[in-house]
């Protein structure tokens, strides 16, 4: 990939970009990098089809844990405050 760099007058891009200096008798720097676009060959995944993809790490007797996990972390990392 190419980058351009170039020293130019403010005043030369006032058509271009609205600089936010008063004086535009300055001199500025560009440096224009292309933006490139990746292919995406990737199919898109719907939510259905990825629904249970991960049910075999599933562990039932956790299930009921689950409503106060949170809660139960902090008091065992800070204590009971």
């Amino acid at each position: 990939m190419e980058v351009v760099r170039k020293i130019l007058s403010a005043n030369s891009l006032s058509p271009v970009i609205d600089l936010p200096w008063t004086s535009k008798d300055l001199e500025v720097e560009v440096i224009v990098i292309p933006q490139i676009k990746k292919a995406s060959n990737q199919r898109k995944i719907s939510v259905e089809s990825m629904e249970g993809c991960l049910k075999e790490y599933a562990n039932p007797s956790l299930w009921g844990k689950e409503k106060h996990a949170w809660e139960d972390n902090i008091v065992e990392k800070y204590g009971n405050i």
